[in-house]
């Protein structure tokens, strides 16, 4: 009896690759909607998400930042490359750990000293907390805030325009284009939920691929040992704890994201 089954099976199989569809998701129709419809879907799905991972090259005015980040409703982890360092984020919650290469802790002139040195030292390795009420605080705890991302992901200026289609890790999409591509562009799947999984904010700023929608990832916190309290970096003592016998500024200036 299993005979006929896999003759049918062989017979599908070849009528998809001669269709040349290779028996892949059909597409919902999303295609013969207007532009701002297919958008307003997108951004919907997009806020309806659990998680997601945001991975690509940002750019805002001057700044570059290379992005790759796990995002959820209650927290992220990943990494955000500038051109002067490499930092690494970790929420949980409303707590927020911040770990940076050498090259973070380094004056802005890119120059060391036995202070900045020590500094560096002491927190090789380290994850800081950094608490609520430092500036730094909301500007870099938005990279891990999946709605923030998401918002500003889906930003598009201007008269909206489908113009083609193009394929995103392997999945087919639809292109919108506000303003001719001045706007942004953004790439929205044609199978399946009509996640964005494409984001450009204008000519020169960057791509980002949105892809794991909802697919859950677990947050650790870092283990005691792995992480220097903040305080211990403005309130008279050095990164490894002991006094000084006067304030001390946070080592090659203000945390990153500050200025």
């Amino acid at each position: 009896m299993r005979l006929p089954q896999t003759k049918t099976t062989i017979a599908l199989l070849t009528a998809c690759v001669l269709a040349g569809t290779a028996c892949s998701k059909a597409e919902t129709g999303l295609g013969s909607e207007s532009a701002d419809a297919i958008t307003g879907k997108a951004k919907a799905a997009a806020a309806g998400t659990g998680a997601v991972h945001v991975q690509g090259v940002w750019k805002i005015q001057t700044q570059q930042f290379r992005i790759d980040l796990r995002l959820k409703r209650d927290g992220g982890v990943g990494t955000v490359v500038t051109a002067d360092s490499t930092i690494e984020l970790l929420r949980v919650g409303q707590d927020l750990y911040v770990r940076g290469d050498a090259r973070l802790y380094q004056g802005r002139d890119g120059r060391g000293g036995a202070d900045v040195e020590q500094s560096a030292q002491a927190l090789r390795d380290k994850f800081v907390k950094v608490p609520a009420s430092d500036p730094s605080y909301a500007r870099l705890s938005g990279f891990t805030r999946m709605q923030d991302m998401i918002t500003d992901l889906i930003r598009l200026n201007g008269k909206l325009k489908k113009d083609g289609r193009e394929k995103v890790r392997g999945v087919e999409t639809l292109k919108v284009v506000a303003d001719r591509g001045r706007g942004g562009e953004l790439r929205v799947a044609l199978t399946g939920t009509p996640y964005p999984l494409k984001y450009i904010p204008s000519p020169s700023g960057g791509a980002l691929e949105l892809f794991e929608y909802d697919q859950d990832f677990p947050l650790v916190l870092p283990h005691a040992d792995e992480v220097l309290d903040y305080g211990t970096l403005t309130d008279g003592k050095d990164p490894s704890g002991k006094p000084t016998g006067k304030p001390t500024e946070k080592p090659g200036g203000p945390v990153p994201g500050t200025d």
